[in-house]
């Protein structure tokens, strides 16, 4: 599967939020790549980073009144809830979805 990469076409201009979402494309190119013995741990690494990532962006949009901000913020709620759900689901056996849900992630961003 191809992985997400950042590049130019990805910057926004402000250097806080591009800098969150370039390791967030990052860790999710290492999510991807793991060795499976290592893949739980980095997973968490990545949901605890979007955790941030995402409630930093919620606190932005609300505070300049960003036009799209419920949209944008419910997408937030939606793919954190699908992370968590592939931790459960990986947790009860399902060996590949963490690197599915990583891959998708890339697709959505």
């Amino acid at each position: 599967m191809a992985q997400l990469q950042w590049s130019e076409n990805l910057v926004l201009g402000m250097p806080q939020v591009d800098q969150t979402h370039q390791e967030f494309v990052a860790l999710l190119a290492t999510v991807a790549s793991a060795p499976e013995a290592q893949l739980r741990t980095l997973y968490l690494e990545l949901l605890a980073h979007t955790k941030v990532h995402f409630g930093m962006e919620d606190q932005w949009m609300q505070a300049t009144e960003f036009a799209s901000f419920h949209c944008h913020s419910m997408q937030h709620t939606m793919v954190l809830d699908v992370m968590q759900q592939a931790l459960d689901r990986y947790d009860e056996g399902d060996l590949e979805v963490l690197r599915i849900v990583a891959h998708e992630l890339g697709l959505w961003f």
